[in-house]
Parts: C-alpha cells; structure tokens; sequence
C-alpha cells in the first residue's frame, strides 16, 4: 500500500542529497592548493634573491678571489656533477654534440643546394652513396663529399654526446636516477599492457566470430564460446591487475562500454550491424557479475537495469579517477626532467665561471674581491694581463651569482611543484572515491525515492471500486 510518509521521506532523502555540494568542496580543497603553491614560488624566488646578494655583500667587505669565488664554485660542482672534472668532462661531450649537429647541419645544406632532400641517419646506414645516387638521378657526384661526412656523424656517438652524458655522482646524478626510473616505470607499463590489450583484441574477434557462428547454427556446441569468454575474462583481470594506471583505465573504459550497449541492446537501440556480436565479446569481461547477480533474460525475464546501471557508473568513476592518475604521472616526469634541465644550467653557468677563473694570474686570485671587482681607475690598467683578469673575474662572479639566484630558484621551484603534485594526487585519490560513494549512494536514494511514490493509493481502489460497480450498474440495466 502506498504511505505518504514514506513518500516524504523517499523525496527529502533526494532533495537534501542534491544540496551536498561534493564538487564544490574539492574546488575549495584545489583552489587552496593552487594558491599556497603560487605563494610558495614567490617566496622562493625572494629567498633565492636575497642569498644571491647576501653573497654580493660577502664577496664586497671580506676575502679574496680564491676564498670568495674560485673555492664556492668548486664546492657547488663537487655538489651538482660530482666532480669539476666531470663538469669539464660534460662541457666536451656538449661541444661535441654541437660540433656533430653543426657538420650535420652543412652536409644537409649541401644537399638542399643540389635540389634535394639528405635521406635521414637511419637510411643513410642502410645503403651506399652510390646505390642512392640510381635511385636519385641527376643529383650531382660532388654530394659524395656531403654523404660521407653526414653518414660518420650518424654512425658515431657525437650527436647524443651531451644528452647521454652520464653523471657518476652529486645531485644531477640522483636526478638522471630519478628521470630514467619514472620512464623506464611509464614505457615498461605501457608495454606490457599493450601487450594484454592487443591480447583482449585477439580474444575479442574470436568470440565475435564464434558468436556468428552460433547465430547461423544454435545447436552448435557453445565450448568453444565460453572457453574464449573465460580466457577474455582473465585477461582483462590480468591487465587489471597491473600497476600502471593506464591499464586500469583500460579495463574500466572496456567494462563502460560494455555495459554502455547492453543497456541500449535491451532499450531496442542496439545496432544490428555487428554491435550486438561486439556487446557480447565485451559482456564476457562482465560474466561473472551477471551470473551472481541473476540478470539472465530465460531465467528472470526482466534485467535487474538498476544493478547494472549501477556498475556502469562505478566503473566509470574508476575510468576517470585511472584517468587522472597518468596525467599525475605524466606530470611528475614532466616535472623531473625540468629540474634535470635547470640543474644542468646551473652546471653550464658554474663551469663557465670554473673555467673562466682557471687562467688567472696567482695575483689576481690572491687579490681581495672588492679591489678585483671595483672599476679599472686609470687608461693604463685598461690593457694588458690585469685588465684581463679583472674581466674574468667579473665574468665569472656574475655566472657564480645567477647560479645561485635566478637558477637556484628554478631548481627548488620543481622540487616545490612535485610536493603540490602530491596534494593534487590526495585529492584526486579522495575525488574517485568520493565519486563511487556518490554512485553508490545515488542510487540508492533514487530507487528510496522510487519506493516511497509505489504502491497502490486510496484513489486507485475508489477508482477500481466505482469501475467495477458501473460494470454491474450496466449489467442491471441490459
């Protein structure tokens, strides 16, 4: 029987659930981040820029060139690269890389000169100049020259000298460490499942095609389908089950899609091109679910729909919260690479400033910073061995400074991101959770709501009544 009571309470159950502003206080938790994080840069960079000059002011009232500017820089080398040795043993490779990519550059204008494209390192390693210039004609002999150069710098190590520079100690080392752990982490990820996923592909035509199979023949054996249902079904758990959140979503992202074309299939709005053979391949994902819970057409003649339209929206808060933990992902390796490349700034400008200094009279690096950093004073000390020393000094002195300011501050900066990349994580961690509780809760409201306006009311039985007694009344009168 219908009760107004429980109607009521279906109904403020629903309404006082729609107040529950979840996405806004996830806003706030997101908008607070974001503006601490802003806070925290600027605070960093001020930071960084008030060293710096508590530097300029120690280099002004005390201690000389040595103490003051050579000994700091090697200290910060030892630091960054491990070694100043193995800064200069950078700077080479660097040079080296640039001298490779600058010959590489001029035998490709060669070839541009001839009316012609240079075939690129990976073709230029698989056949002679000779059997290319067949394939070309008219391309002048003079390109031999231009060939061969190109060809040695593809064949050798000179054009990733620098980027493949490995370091062997000190902060960059931790970070190259750091860097080629979380891609190593994403592509080996990656590769395993797509393995699995064209694995799930595989398994997915096979059923496809044993379902027509049976279509065209209903009393073919069904073995072989529920042999390749269970294999489908145990790959998607294994893909499941890897750490990668690329395969998570995968799984999910399938199990919606499934889920998606059974409910349009029993709405009458299935293709029948082929939609119906592909449903039933994915379903195979979902056979257990659906065997639990009793939702075949022979034996309940009606789908439970509530039940699955609540898995599908579980599965796709899933999907999204897998979603967003690769872009987290992404981002943390976005992020180190950056500080990768900030540290190794600071390594070209504190080598610079290294090496700027290694020519430098006894002198000149016994002589007090201020005297070696104040003006030259007459015409006379504006040439030779003393002025030159001086603009080395000076050189190096601004190289050692924006090290330790503008680039210092780029460095920590990074560090600062990843630790905001880490709340963002905690909250998108708490959003997918929040977001299948919300699902859960939902529906559960919903169908609370759906009960409380069933039943039979008083209206309908007087209506039933007076139906009925006008049947009689007419009878009477016939």
């Amino acid at each position: 029987m219908y009760s107004e009571t429980r109607h009521k309470q279906g109904e403020a159950a629903k309404e006082a659930w729609k107040t529950v502003d979840i996405a806004g206080q996830l806003n706030v938790a997101r908008k607070g981040e974001a503006a601490l994080l802003a806070e925290q840069l600027k605070t960093e960079e001020a930071l960084q820029k008030a060293r710096r000059d508590a530097l300029i002011r120690s280099m002004v009232f005390d201690g000389t060139v040595a103490t003051q500017l050579k000994e700091p820089i090697e200290k910060q080398l030892l630091a960054l690269a491990g070694s100043p040795q193995a800064a200069v043993a950078w700077a080479a490779a660097l040079k080296k890389e640039e001298r490779a990519k600058s010959n590489l550059h001029d035998a490709e204008i060669e070839f541009t000169r001839a009316g012609v494209e240079m075939p690129a390192c990976g073709a230029m390693s698989q056949q002679s100049f000779d059997d290319w210039a067949q394939a070309h004609a008219g391309a002048p002999a003079y390109l031999r020259a231009a060939w061969m150069s190109a060809a040695d710098e593809c064949s050798g190590t000179g054009l990733t000298a620098g980027s493949i520079f490995e370091f062997k100690g000190g902060a960059l080392a931790i970070t190259q460490k750091e860097v080629a752990e979380a891609r190593a982490a994403i592509g080996g990820a990656k590769a395993a499942s797509l393995a699995a996923r064209n694995q799930v592909s595989k398994l997915s035509k096979e059923y496809s095609g044993e379902l027509e199979k049976l279509s065209a023949d209903p009393k073919r054996a069904q073995d072989k389908l529920k042999s390749i249902a269970k294999e489908l079904g145990d790959a998607l758990a294994k893909i499941e089950k890897l750490p990668d959140p690329v395969s998570r979503q995968f799984v999910s992202e399938q199990r919606v899609k499934a889920l998606d074309a059974t409910l349009a299939s029993l709405a009458g709005n299935a293709d029948s091109k082929g939609e119906n053979g592909s449903t039933s391949a994915a379903l195979a994902s979902l056979a257990e679910w659906f065997d639990k819970s009793n939702v075949a057409l022979t034996d309940a003649k009606k789908p439970r729909l509530a039940a699955a339209l609540l898995l599908r929206n579980l599965e796709q808060a899933k999907a999204d919260a897998a979603a967003k933990d690769a872009q987290l992902q992404a981002m943390e390796l976005q992020l180190l690479e950056s500080k990768m490349s900030w540290q190794l700034e600071q390594l070209r400008s504190l080598s610079y400033g290294h090496q700027a200094l290694q020519a430098v009279g006894a002198d000149m690096a016994a002589m007090q910073m201020r005297a070696a950093l104040a003006p030259a004073e007459t015409a006379k000390a504006t040439s030779g061995k003393a002025f030159e020393d001086k603009t080395k000094v000076w050189k190096s002195a601004a190289s050692y400074l924006d090290a330790n300011g503008r680039l210092a501050a780029e460095v920590n900066k990074t560090e600062i991101q990843r630790n905001a990349l880490d709340h963002e994580r905690a909250i998108a961690y708490a959003e997918g959770n929040i977001a299948q509780w919300n699902v859960l809760i939902s529906s559960t409201i919903n169908q609370l709501a759906e009960y409380g306006d069933a039943g039979v009311r008083k209206e309908d039985i007087t209506g039933l009544v007076n139906s009925i007694a006008l049947l009689f009344i007419a009878k009477g009168v016939q």
